[in-house]
């Protein structure tokens, strides 16, 4: 790999670094929540929790007394029990060597190892950029866009499962482009299902291309987790808002989907995809996301026009692959949707959900400008979009999260 992959990846991590530092304790998304889990491992000898139990006086105390304090229902409860365990498997032995030291010092570490971990998106995207532009430059350029996307890092600057499953979703993504063997792409796949229920949308891709090895392994290694959820909850995810409208049954989720706001609940997913304050919901000039947008709606119609054009060959099949994915992704988070309209009346997406999809995006993104700019300027173009993304970073770092951070 080229030395300059390896500076990006590089100011990823130091951008990633300080994030964690920025970020006051249990400002990330439900950052409590994970931690909480991987204290009970600790506490309770590797068992894992359920929704019902309680989280530990310290944790409790924690919450009460934190820089920014968020309303919690009381008393706590470890909602993030609804997840699947690798993550808090992974993060659990570092924390018991960090026991001796003050919760914040331990947050700080832990968020940053979650940063090394996120980090591996910038290998596998460039990988994956190879094998679908077979150019270094555009590849490095892909790499580039991912490392100064700002709400990517505030996702990712917490203690949380995101950051894993971004790096097996990267991981993924790159295999799918590739021609990768059956053992490797359902181990892939199982520490993905392990990580997030969302990897479930993984699964059409493997029965419409008859990787029925991959899949196999794949429900070999995470299979048990939703059998588990299934045995509990009644639902294949266990997710909180799933089981609250699973006895409303199916018929009341269908009549549920018209009634739904969905304009606002796309604004709501690009919002909080483009940028968003963390648990506190700060927000940057209207303006500025409604540019992202416009760049993305011209990407996409780009690239569903270069599809719709003959011949098709090895690019537009891929090109198809990753549409195929993001639509999938998108119906998946859509019916989590209408669970929390029906759950809390609220027409809501979360948008950093996607990033576990950012090297798709990134190399669709990539794709868009290929196709609008031409080879011989796609650079140019390109350049322009990270250096869009990077003023958005510093802008909302210096002039929103820091000032609101220092009050």
């Amino acid at each position: 790999m080229p030395k300059s992959l390896g500076v990006i990846w590089l100011l990823f991590v130091i951008r990633g670094a300080f994030y964690c530092q920025l970020i006051p304790l249990w400002e990330g998304y439900d950052e409590w929540g994970h931690y909480a889990f991987i204290e009970h491992l600790r506490l309770y000898h590797g068992s894992l929790p359920r929704t019902s139990d309680g989280v530990s006086e310290e944790i409790h105390q924690s919450v009460e007394s934190a820089f920014i304090k968020h309303e919690a229902a009381e008393p706590l409860k470890l909602f993030e029990a609804q997840q699947p365990p690798l993550y808090y498997w992974i993060l659990s032995a570092p924390n018991r060597i960090l026991l001796n030291q003050p919760m914040p010092i331990r947050i700080y570490w832990l968020r940053l190892l979650s940063i090394l971990i996120a980090s591996l998106v910038i290998p596998f995207a460039y990988l994956a950029a190879i094998q679908l532009f077979y150019s270094r430059a555009i590849a490095l350029s892909v790499c580039a866009l991912i490392a100064v996307m700002p709400e990517l890092m505030i996702d990712i600057a917490r203690i949380g499962n995101e950051s894993l499953a971004i790096a097996i979703a990267s991981w993924l993504i790159w295999l799918l482009l590739g021609r990768s063997k059956g053992l490797t792409m359902g181990v892939a796949l199982g520490l993905g299902l392990l990580t997030k229920a969302y990897f479930l949308a993984f699964l059409p891709i493997l029965i419409l291309r008859r990787r029925f090895t991959s899949l196999a392994v794949a429900i070999a290694i995470g299979g048990w987790w939703y059998a588990r959820n299934f045995r509990l909850t009644g639902t294949l995810t266990g997710e909180i808002m799933d089981v609250a409208a699973k006895n409303l049954g199916w018929s009341a989720k269908l009549a549920a989907f018209p009634k739904v706001h969905w304009l606002s609940a796309i604004d709501t997913a690009l919002w909080t995809h483009i940028w968003n304050g963390a648990w506190s919901f700060y927000t940057v000039k209207s303006w500025m996301y409604r540019v992202f947008e416009v760049i993305f709606a011209v990407v996409l119609i780009m690239v569903i026009y270069a599809l719709l054009r003959a011949p098709w060959g090895r690019f537009k099949r891929k090109l198809a692959l990753l549409l195929s994915l993001e639509a999938l992704f998108i119906a998946g988070i859509s019916y989590q949707t209408v669970t929390i309209y029906l759950s809390k009346g609220i027409s809501f997406t979360p948008g950093w959900y996607f990033y576990a999809l950012i090297v798709a995006e990134a190399l669709l993104l990539a794709s868009g400008m290929l196709i609008l700019a031409g080879r011989k300027r796609v650079l140019k173009a390109m350049g322009v979009l990270i250096g869009l993304f990077a003023a958005l970073d510093v802008y909302s770092a210096v002039f929103v999260l820091a000032r609101h951070y220092k009050h």
